[in-house]
């Protein structure tokens, strides 16, 4: 692979609009939206019976590649050894530990759309194999590389507290936040970094305090809207942002990949992507206590 070819990724699993917007939003890797990146292999994965994202959009989404020209390849391995990258975009994150066990050891990036594991336990487990097989593991939201929050955000300075309103619908066996609400976590973990001290999950928002006393406060609807809005408050004074929800939204995390796979660094830190998994599993429990929780380092 050289600076001027295209960055090659392979899918694994469609059964999220990524797949696809990821495939058109490249084109050919010169031409498409964005630039420098082509999928050229998918995996369709087994369709997940128990989780209605899967099961409704499995076959309909495969279908869909299929007619962009996508070869749907019978196993991960063989979408790895025609590609430079890889794309778990399996909707379902329980099927996201699995997946990338048998992936590292192709030694090539690999990244794990949004939800990235169910529980911090798993995280660890999945980035220390990565780590010991030289696979680079990529993750975080699209979110986190919109240039409306990159905007806000840097011209912030000094963020004390984060306050984000989006849409919280939810799905059978992802507890509380972990379908569309660990977008807004991972908005918080963003702008603050690691080191979540506590969660508390139980009333109409969730508060999240930081070791050195910032906070973000995450809330929104049961239904899905296009829209999340935030404000990142700091000693000078306060900057909004508004990101709403489309294929062009996915722009900036794919030059991030894009990026990442060229230079081999990582797009988000490890530190971070636990950080977003363990707030993750706090607010579930703190919901399920009905008391503040502490965040597990």
């Amino acid at each position: 692979m050289t600076d001027a070819a295209p960055v090659r990724f392979g899918l694994i699993g469609v059964d999220s609009s990524h797949s696809v917007q990821f495939t058109t939003m490249l084109g050919d890797g010169r031409t498409g939206r964005v630039a420098g990146g082509t999928v050229v292999a998918a995996w369709k994965a087994p369709t997940v019976e128990d989780f209605p994202p899967s099961r409704d959009r499995n076959d309909w989404l495969a279908a869909e590649l299929e007619a962009l020209g996508m070869p749907l390849l019978d196993s991960p391995g063989a979408v790895a050894e025609a590609s430079d990258a890889l794309l778990i975009v399996a909707s379902d994150v329980r099927t996201h530990p699995a997946h990338l066990r048998r992936l590292t050891r192709f030694g090539k990036p690999v990244f794990v759309d949004t939800r990235f594991a169910p529980t911090r336990r798993e995280a660890v487990e999945m980035l220390e194999q990565a780590t010991g097989d030289g696979c680079l593991v990529l993750a975080g939201s699209p979110k986190r590389f919109t240039p409306e929050f990159r905007a806000a955000l840097g011209a912030a300075g000094g963020v004390e507290r984060i306050d984000l309103d989006g849409p919280l619908p939810e799905q059978p066996h992802h507890p509380f936040l972990a379908w569309y609400g660990v977008h807004l976590v991972d908005l918080a973990v963003a702008a603050f970094g690691p080191g979540c001290e506590t969660v508390e999950a139980t009333g109409d928002r969730v508060t999240a305090t930081w070791n050195d006393g910032r906070v973000a406060t995450l809330r929104g609807d049961a239904e899905w809207t296009p829209i999340t809005r935030g404000v990142i408050g700091t000693a000078a004074g306060e900057e909004a942002f508004e990101i709403e929800a489309s294929a062009e939204m996915l722009a900036g995390l794919l030059e991030s990949l894009i990026s990442s796979c060229r230079t081999d660094t990582s797009n988000v830190p490890a530190a971070e992507i636990l950080a977003t998994v363990a707030i993750v599993e706090a607010a579930a429990r703190s919901r399920e206590l009905g008391e503040p929780v502490s965040v597990t380092a």
